[in-house]
């Protein structure tokens, strides 16, 4: 069938993190909300028939996650990836970003080191000095177009480090870490005994010609180091059924993750979540190819208008991810100023580069494409009209 993402919900009033905190976190009402990493598009109709058959039975006891569970994440893994899974390296948890915490409380002590490649997702930094781990930031180098992993930088990092939390894409940049990265940054982990914890959540939103490739692919020595995490959350949209998977084929990892999983009662998952991934997993492929397809095209059309109209803001194609990392700085404005114009002139909501780094991230926002693209004209307009006031 075809999919019609031109259409414009109306997603108010439903308890939507997006759209119902923007006076929490903007200080205002009067902005358009394109931070949240969700987005703005009807879930695969396949999804939506097996969470209607399901509610129809009406009877919600208490459930566990069968063979058909494992089935489809294992099914997915190997038509997507090439990836070869056993269903006792697969772990439910209740999204990827508790599951980082699980792994940093499972695998490492109290004062161990910690290394996030920044600017990355908050959560990274939270996973380490939440749990009173030490964070190692080896931060990746930008060449004022594209970003790279400092190699040696990360050499020097892992020597007495206990853990790398690994981004592949990386959320912001958008990055899709080639094979030869991928095998430096797994050939220093080898060395450094350090294990690998991979957020691969973004992992099936990727444009060609990039194509993703899980590092535990990469040699059994190389996967005996990790645990990888992914899910249907941003792939399919449907994020609030909470509901990741956690793979690791060393059995001492995922004995220790699992325990986690098992002493806080986390293991069941819940009626919709199962339900939602299987049906995503094994009917949702039409959905998402055309979903990617419209969204490239949103990229794309955000590059046109500030090439265009403001030259000054510099953004490119994402490899992956919907979620363009914009550059502001050549309009010379302090942190704090660049996003009060945002906000206050141009009212519209985006990600504060600084949460990603407070070095790496000033003078940049991250901007939620995953929208219809009357939305993100509308939104490109007011920064633009915003921009002439500015120069007045």
């Amino acid at each position: 069938m075809k999919y019609n993402f031109d259409e414009i919900i109306d997603r108010r009033n439903t308890n939507c993190e997006k759209y119902d905190k923007c006076m929490e976190v903007f200080g205002t009402e009067d902005v358009m909300p394109l931070w949240v990493a969700d987005m703005d598009f009807r879930i695969a109709e396949p999804v939506m028939d097996a969470l209607r058959k399901r509610i129809d039975h009406r009877v919600f006891g208490y459930t566990f996650q069968g063979n058909s569970y494992f089935d489809a994440i294992i099914n997915w893994q190997k038509r997507r990836n090439n990836w070869t899974l056993m269903h006792d390296w697969i772990i439910h948890c209740p999204g990827v970003v508790p599951g980082l915490n699980f792994a940093v409380q499972a695998l490492t002590d109290e004062g161990d080191r910690v290394v996030i490649m920044p600017p990355v997702y908050r959560p990274f930094f939270t996973a380490a000095t939440d749990n009173n781990r030490i964070l190692v930031e080896n931060n990746l180098k930008h060449d004022g177009l594209d970003y790279f992993i400092d190699f040696d930088d990360l050499d020097e990092k892992l020597k007495n480090a206990k853990m790398l939390i690994f981004c592949n894409p990386h959320n912001p940049v958008g990055r899709v870490w080639k094979r030869t990265e991928l095998e430096k940054v797994a050939d220093l982990c080898v060395k450094h005994r350090v294990i690998i914890i991979n957020d691969e959540v973004h992992s099936d939103l990727i444009f060609a010609p990039h194509r993703h490739i899980p590092i535990a692919t990469l040699s059994p020595e190389v996967a005996d180091l990790c645990i990888t995490f992914f899910a249907p959350s941003k792939t399919f949209n449907i994020a609030g059924f909470a509901t990741a998977v956690a793979v690791a084929s060393n059995k001492k990892l995922c004995d220790a993750f699992g325990s986690i999983i098992r002493k806080l009662h986390l293991t069941d998952g819940n009626i919709g979540g199962t339900t939602a991934l299987e049906a995503a997993y094994n009917y949702g492929e039409e959905w998402l190819e055309q979903m990617l397809g419209y969204i490239s095209e949103n990229a794309a059309f955000v590059i046109s208008f500030f090439a265009q109209n403001i030259p000054q803001i510099k953004t490119k194609h994402p490899e992956s991810t919907f979620l363009q990392w914009i550059d502001f700085s050549e309009l010379n404005l302090a942190q704090n100023d660049l996003v009060e114009f945002l906000i206050k002139d141009a009212k519209v909501g985006l990600n504060d580069g600084t949460s990603f780094s407070e070095t790496e991230g000033t003078g940049f926002m991250r901007l939620n494409f995953a929208c219809p693209r009357a939305v993100i004209a509308k939104a490109l307009n007011r920064i633009l009209s915003a921009y002439r006031n500015l120069q007045l």
